[in-house]
């Protein structure tokens, strides 16, 4: 009779586990669109066993656990193409802003403006007492000198807007962290007692994933089901705690932020991922005169992509208005009797070298006299005219191993931010290709299918519905035994 009424509980095991499992099978169902949502699944397994004599009784099925199905193999590997991603795009985002700062250089860009300004050089060797010239001569100057102005405080505009994008890029990590450090907590207290925390798993994998285009963290998962995060060595979070980050200088002084633990000053170095992207991309000086040191052309290859634009700039610039200066100060003006030649170009502000946003007309050329055009101060005499308008072929800029141009040294500016853009625009769409790639292998594995649900839903119901039959059976069984009791015989 014990074996009759254990008969029950398998029947009764078989109606829960098959329960459980359509609970689970619905769950995915209804999160086949949650971001981030990985499939679970029942795992069944053979429940206890009974010995009796010599045999061994089975008492039916149990749940061993609910299963979330993810492959942390390919977690790790969409993670780090991720911040390479975020990298690369970054990169790409800032050589995109400056092709449009610099513009089409034969059309509206600085090329253009530079080839009116030794044109109107040339017209003035031409006529070098013409009045209606030297306006001309004046009026391109100062549109030249309105779009060096105008290049500079865009990119300083773009330094800036990166230097506040450093700041918001931060407290997103620092976001993060905290609801990762909550959760950590949630699980913990979960799986503590021996449930699976499946979708705070979820939802914690889904900002870890978030973070990895941030910067290049390290996650640990440990034994408890906790995970630590750390950057560079410094611990962001470690199980329900966790350390913010601060946007602040370097130095005192700085006007740039950099990361750093939040109640020290230690510089958390970024080695990828969007802040990486955005250092890099704004750097640490706004303003920057040098040489072509590094080759004009190796914008592409910059850690530092806006100063070193900056200083390849305002060297020609610099060198540009010091060799027109020179000369325009060698020759005589037209008035009578004829002066020495003043700078042509001067700083804006004394105090800085002519540069980028640093650059005007000598106010004295409001008088066209004073534009010179003549070595000696006779009328006819065109020398400075023409010397000046030659500039644009002397090899004045110092390169790797080379002596450039104005116009080349320009031109080779142009196709490094040219050179640079494609690389950086190259591994993007590489990168991208790439996170896509494995995400769809993750998802290809985590995700839900909902036919392969709804498959598991019809088996579930049957198993379900077969166990309430063996329990009617079991039942039929039972009462003929009892209602037959002692009438054998009679």
């Amino acid at each position: 009779m014990a074996m009759g009424f254990g008969s029950y509980e398998i029947a009764r095991s078989g109606m829960f586990v098959n329960e459980r499992a359509l609970f689970v099978t619905g769950h995915n169902i209804s999160n086949v669109n949650t971001p981030g949502y990985s499939r679970q699944q029942a795992m069944i397994e053979t429940g206890p066993y009974q010995n009796y004599w010599k045999f061994q009784l089975g008492l039916g099925a149990d749940i061993q656990e609910i299963r979330q199905i993810r492959h942390m193999f390919l977690d790790n590997i969409y993670r780090d193409e991720n911040t390479l991603l975020g990298y690369w795009e970054t990169r790409n985002k800032t050589f995109q802003e400056i092709q449009t700062i610099l513009g089409d250089p034969m059309e509206e860009g600085l090329q253009n403006m530079l080839n009116q300004f030794w044109d109107s050089w040339q017209e003035l060797s031409k006529e070098p007492d013409s009045l209606t010239v030297r306006a001309l001569v004046r009026q391109r100057a100062e549109a030249l000198v309105y779009h060096i102005n105008h290049v500079g405080e865009q990119l300083d505009k773009l330094q800036k807007d990166l230097n506040y994008q450093v700041f918001v890029r931060i407290g997103e990590v620092n976001d993060i962290t905290k609801q990762i450090a909550a959760l950590n907590k949630a699980i913990y207290s979960a799986e503590v007692t021996g449930d699976n925390a499946n979708d705070y798993r979820d939802q914690r994998n889904l900002l870890i994933d978030r973070l990895s285009k941030l910067v290049d963290a390290e996650v640990t998962e440990m034994k408890d089901g906790q995970v630590d995060i750390t950057l560079s060595g410094h611990y962001l979070v470690y199980k329900g705690e966790y350390t913010e980050l601060r946007a602040e200088e370097r130095n005192p002084g700085d006007i740039f932020y950099v990361p750093k633990l939040a109640g020290s000053n230690i510089e958390v170095q970024v080695k990828s991922g969007i802040i990486k992207g955005l250092l890099d991309s704004r750097g640490d000086s706004i303003n920057s005169l040098g040489s072509m040191d590094g080759g004009i052309s190796a914008l592409e290859n910059s850690t530092s992509i806006i100063p070193d634009l900056k200083r390849r700039l305002n060297a020609i610039i610099n060198k540009m208005a010091e060799e027109i200066n020179n000369l325009h100060k060698s020759g005589k003006t037209l008035s009578v009797p004829p002066e020495d030649g003043q700078d042509f170009f001067v700083p804006i502000n004394p105090a800085y070298p002519i540069q980028l946003g640093n650059i005007r007309l000598n106010s004295n050329l409001i008088d066209l006299n004073n534009i010179v055009a003549s070595k000696s101060g006779d009328s006819g005499d065109n020398t400075i005219a023409l010397e000046i308008a030659n500039l644009r072929n002397v090899q004045l800029i110092d390169d790797i191993n080379r002596v450039l141009s104005i116009d080349d040294a320009y031109q080779f500016i142009i196709l490094g931010v040219g050179s640079g853009g494609a690389e950086a625009e190259r591994m993007s769409e590489n990168q991208s290709f790439l996170v896509l790639s494995t995400d769809s292998q993750r998802n290809s594995i985590m995700g839900v299918s909902m036919d392969e649900e709804m498959s598991n839903m019809m088996k579930f119901k049957f198993a379900y519905t077969a166990s309430s039959r063996a329990i009617n059976v079991i039942d039929e069984m039972i009462e003929t035994i009892i209602t037959k009791m002692g009438i054998v015989g009679r």
